[in-house]
């Protein structure tokens, strides 16, 4: 659940489960083109049931540093539910991301999942000479269980979200992802609808793109079925910063 709500948060989640319209091992490799966070960035994100009923945020800080002499990108996300919904379903979860600043080839993913009583904590390494990854899950009262698989051009959610900041692309493209949460790996589409104005609660209006993104398994289980409608939005600008979602949710 928290995978969909961060995803969602960053702009890319909660979309429709559909059928594949691209061959899963001729997926395109994207270049990045815009940096908007190269210095840095922070933003805070607030999710609402209806407009009305505040019902989590999401603290999102992206800090450049250098590992091994090359810059890299951290990112760490910060997802907690509101007093509201704590009533019923409290989240503290944390998910961290370190990409390489060039090609956004990604290094290190963690999820530190803290949902009512469950405890999961999700660490994710690649290895760049075995062209795999290797994921640890360890779940509260549980025995720690191991995954590998091959890498594919296949991307941590975080990595996916500031690679796809970065493409130049333009209303009517399709840009297409192979995504892990831990455990499963997914085909993500995000397709390029229109481009419109949107207020902000500033009162600001800031012209964006409208992307509707689809999500489907790859392997054959995961939790694409889950997904509902979604609707994004992306500043046009250079920033290409996701500015809102909205998403239909089961409650």
């Amino acid at each position: 659940v928290t995978f969909c709500f961060v995803i969602a948060i960053l702009a890319i989640s909660a979309p429709r489960a559909g059928e594949a319209t691209i061959n899963f091992e001729s997926l395109p490799t994207y270049q990045p083109k815009f940096h908007p966070f190269e210095t840095g960035e922070k933003t805070v994100y607030r999710a609402h049931w209806n407009g009305l009923i505040s019902v989590a945020t999401a603290e999102i800080t992206v800090t450049p540093t250098v590992v091994e002499g090359k810059k890299v990108y951290y990112v760490k996300v910060k997802a907690k539910s509101s007093r509201v919904l704590d009533l019923i379903w409290k989240m503290r979860d944390t998910i961290t991301s370190t990409f390489d600043a060039k090609a956004f080839a990604p290094s290190r993913f963690t999820f530190r999942q803290r949902e009512n009583s469950k405890a999961v904590d999700t660490e994710a390494r690649y290895s760049e000479s075995a062209k795999r990854w290797a994921v640890n899950r360890q779940e509260r009262g549980g025995k720690a269980k191991f995954y590998e698989f091959d890498s594919q051009n296949t991307l941590d959610p975080i990595t996916t979200v500031y690679l796809a900041r970065s493409i130049d692309f333009k209303v009517g493209d399709r840009l297409y992802f192979k995504v892990f949460g831990g455990k499963y790996q997914y085909l993500l589409e995000l397709r390029v609808e229109d481009k419109e104005p949107v207020s902000m609660p500033s009162g600001k209006i800031v012209e964006a793109y409208k992307i509707i993104p689809y999500i489907q398994n790859i392997t054959k289980n995961g939790y694409a079925g889950r997904f509902n409608e979604a609707t994004i939005w992306i500043s046009a600008d250079e920033r290409r910063l996701p500015v809102k979602l909205s998403s239909k949710i089961f409650v």
